[in-house]
């Protein structure tokens, strides 16, 4: 039987777009600004690079800035956007490289975007793989028409442990093309769709899409809407049903998703759990996971367009867990029941369908994780000895909220005492200079904590006083040299001694889920100061107790054999 659906896929906000600033009749007698991003040998291309204008254009000047925050803005960034503007005014155009990276192109083409529009003809250098989440950067930043030369060198370290005559060995023959096409970006003349351009196609956002289950769940397959699971179907009367979870206007837009910065309406959010398998109550729950998803603690853009192992945890708590049969008990980390299952796999959709993170286009994770696409955990609000986790973060005991948090890897230990509980807490090793973690007990493991007199709050500050590694076990050549140590660590490190782990409770917090049987520990390392964590509050619709009524369902009762 033939359907007619819905389009899961969102629409972008195009009233600003931007057209590109005159160009140059000639670099000669100007000032060239040379903007780098966070990575060393990015500075080494361009001194390269500026080797080879001063051979057409000995007049040319040159200026540099080296940027050295790789998931910001320059538009937000307080803390240099004076400096910076000041630099930008004194030059009469900018090549910005390298975007080697995917997170780093996106906001190499943010940053691109901005100069563009402060009246600066700009040129941005990425290489092949990170060309299309460089592009998604400028397009996000209203100017579609920016020119993006990609370059790639033969062989080049992109920590930038080499030097300048070493860049210019690992740059190759093609270096003579990309100076061409750079001093063709600055001075070409522009096209009339440059100057003044027009909003592309939203087509695929608006229509609806008629066929059998098959054939649409084959077609959505095609798009890039789905995995290539089943899904049920988002006719209108499905979503309709959906959309009973909030009160909401279904128009009213929760956020604008990067990084394609599609606008997350309440029934694009619909459409995208009823494809999941949703219930309508979970809806609040999807609504007030994207809007902790776009609190400022979460660069978003920095984890969702990672070649890293970065993926959303989605953790529960309040009265919703019971509300919604929510599993917080045995296999509380696994997707095997409905709620914690469809929840999941509907944000991962509206990743995909409405921030355009799709896996081998903006998402470029070289391994991924299985938390990629959303992972989705409670706090167990029955056997917790603590206050509930919302309450860590200002909101009352009887709220319901859900806690956003980007993790890299995780760690399971069995442990039946206090000091065991300790030990295993303090083995986590996750990824770069303070960065976040998640602790999980199970009510067994944490009722042992609390009777001994043990808080959320000092365990997590055992962690940071006690969790410890050898210092020369610490890269300091990606670390210190692209910015990512915290301003609290004093260098140089004593290469013989032991340094910190985490160097704050700022980024971690605990949670209480899991069965009642054993003594379990269970880390989540990652994130740091761009992961969150970040907390938002669920509000439910005026009629939800007759929605739990209608909807609620548990675990399923098991055929016996």
């Amino acid at each position: 039987m033939k359907q007619t659906v819905l389009s899961p896929w969102a629409e972008v906000d195009q009233s600003h777009l931007f057209g590109l600033s005159p160009r140059l009749d000639t670099l000669n007698g100007k000032t060239i600004g040379m903007f780098g991003d966070f990575m060393n040998v990015a500075t080494f291309m361009l001194q390269v690079v500026e080797q080879h204008i001063r051979i057409a254009f000995p007049e040319a000047k040159f200026s540099y800035f080296r940027y050295m925050t790789e998931t910001t803005d320059i538009a937000k960034d307080t803390a240099v956007k004076a400096e910076f503007d000041t630099w930008l005014s004194g030059v009469d155009c900018v090549l910005a490289f390298y975007g080697a990276v995917p997170s780093s192109s996106l906001f190499l083409g943010y940053n691109a975007a901005y100069m563009e529009k402060q009246g600066k003809p700009t040129v941005m250098s990425v290489v092949p793989r990170t060309y299309s989440a460089g592009l998604r950067g400028v397009k996000a930043r209203c100017v579609p028409g920016l020119r993006v030369v990609s370059f790639q060198p033969e062989v080049l370290d992109i920590f930038g442990r080499s030097d300048l005559d070493q860049t210019a060995k690992n740059m190759g023959a093609g270096t003579a093309e990309l100076v061409r096409q750079l001093i063709a970006g600055l001075t070409q003349p522009l096209s009339e769709e440059e100057l003044h351009p027009t909003p592309v196609s939203q087509d695929l956002a608006t229509k609806t899409f008629s066929g059998t289950q098959d054939e649409l769940s084959d077609l959505f397959y095609s798009y890039g809407f789905t995995n290539g699971t089943p899904i049920k179907l988002p006719t209108r009367e499905a979503v309709d049903e959906m959309l009973r979870g909030t009160d909401l206007s279904p128009n009213h837009v929760v956020a604008k998703i990067p990084p394609m910065m599609g606008l997350a309406t309440v029934e694009k959010i619909a459409v995208n759990a009823v494809m999941a398998g949703c219930l309508p109550i979970y809806l609040p729950v999807l609504i007030a996971a994207v809007e902790a998803t776009m609190d400022p603690r979460i660069y978003l853009e920095g984890w969702c367009c990672s070649q890293s192992t970065w993926g959303p945890v989605l953790t529960l708590s309040g009265r919703i867990c019971r509300d919604i049969g929510f599993n917080t008990a045995d296999h509380s980390l696994t997707p095997a029941f409905r709620a914690n299952a469809t929840i999941a796999r509907a944000f991962g959709y509206i990743m995909m369908n409405i921030g355009g993170v799709r896996p081998g286009v903006e998402d470029l994770s070289e391994m991924g994780h299985e938390f990629r696409l959303g992972f989705c955990m409670g706090d167990d609000p029955d056997s917790n000895p603590w206050k509930p986790l919302h309450t860590d973060f200002g909101f009352a005991e009887d709220d319901s909220a859900v806690t956003m948090f980007w993790p890299q890897e995780h760690r399971v230990s069995t442990c039946t005492t206090v000091p065991a509980v300790l030990k295993a807490l303090c083995k986590m090793d996750p990824y770069g200079w303070d960065p976040g973690l998640s602790v999980i007990l199970t009510p067994k493991c944490a009722k042992m904590m609390a009777d001994a007199g043990w808080t959320k709050e000092r365990i997590l500050t055992y962690i940071v006083e006690y969790a410890r590694k050898p210092a020369k076990e610490v890269d300091l050549g990606w670390l210190v040299q692209n910015n990512h140590p915290p301003k609290t660590v004093d260098l140089p490190l004593d290469m013989e001694a032991s340094t910190r782990t985490f160097w704050s409770t700022d980024h971690m917090f605990l949670t209480v889920s899991g069965g009642q049987a054993g003594c379990m520990v269970t880390v989540l390392g990652g994130g740091g100061d761009h992961g969150g964590p970040s907390c938002a509050k669920i509000h439910l619709p005026k009629d939800w107790d007759a929605l739990v009524t209608q909807y609620r369902t548990g675990k399923p009762n098991y055929i016996a054999y």
